[in-house]
């Protein structure tokens, strides 16, 4: 049986780099940028709603920024896609993040934090709708909560049904979350260290995923001209092979 193959935007590694870089921005905006949750807007909607119920307005707007940056990413997500080509489209979404990330590491010294917080929200909005694929299985890079239940569901399901893929899956699953984890744990462990400079890291991984985009493409565009010129051969190598009709009534 062929091994199956998939396109290099469904590639373990682009979604272990993902899921680092996940993360270590989760730990990033919450240790450095106002105590908010941007990669997944569950816990600032929790905390939107105590903000408004202690009478904190002020603080309470933090968190409706953060939610409607996040609604814009999903938005451009969906829509982009219509207008230009898929692949286009996700070497575009992993270039702004990079470029975004490595300008939010120079910002100046006062910044409100407002500025990073609707940034990263709504460039994890991005990420979360853009690459969701995996081998196979479904799953978000931002967040762990569905991972940790498709990782069980699938583990259970393969052992009592003896299904190897469903295992496999279940690696994947458990492999994103750990790389998230081991994204959040260099964020931790870098934010109070090299303050906002620290995003040049997921810069770097970022720019190493774009130039696996990029070679993927080329690879892509060799085997196209391969094979249209082999085409082009077999087509020539058939017509030499003929006989013209008045070559045939000749012989005969």
């Amino acid at each position: 049986m062929e091994k199956q193959r998939y396109p290099i935007e469904n590639s373990l590694y682009i979604f272990l780099s993902f899921a680092a870089v996940g993360g270590f921005l989760e730990a990033y905006t919450f240790l450095l940028h106002g105590g908010v949750f941007c990669n997944a807007q569950t816990g600032n909607l929790v905390l939107l709603v105590l903000r408004l119920c202690q009478g904190d307005f002020s603080s309470a707007l933090r968190y409706v920024w953060s939610l409607l940056a996040y609604i814009a990413g999903i938005a451009a997500s969906a829509l982009l896609p219509r207008i230009c080509r898929r692949s286009a489209f996700l070497i575009a979404v992993t270039a702004a993040e990079a470029a975004v990330l490595a300008a939010l590491a120079f910002q100046p010294e006062g910044t409100p934090d407002t500025v990073t917080y609707v940034s990263v929200s709504f460039l994890c909005a991005l990420q979360y709708n853009s690459f969701t694929s995996c081998r196979g299985a479904t799953l978000a890079t931002t967040f762990c909560t569905n991972n940790l239940r498709q990782t069980v569901l699938n583990l259970c399901s393969g052992i009592a049904e003896k299904d190897n893929a469903k295992l496999k899956k279940s690696v994947i699953y458990a492999l994103v979350i750990l790389a998230f984890a081991a994204g959040a744990a260099v964020g931790a462990l870098t934010a109070g260290r090299l303050g906002n400079y620290c995003t040049l890291l997921c810069t770097a991984v970022l720019l190493a995923v774009i130039a696996v985009f990029a070679v993927a493409a080329q690879r892509k565009r060799t085997d196209a001209a391969k094979k249209t010129a082999e085409t082009a051969a077999e087509a020539e190598n058939a017509s030499a092979g003929e006989i013209p009709a008045d070559a045939e009534k000749n012989v005969k």
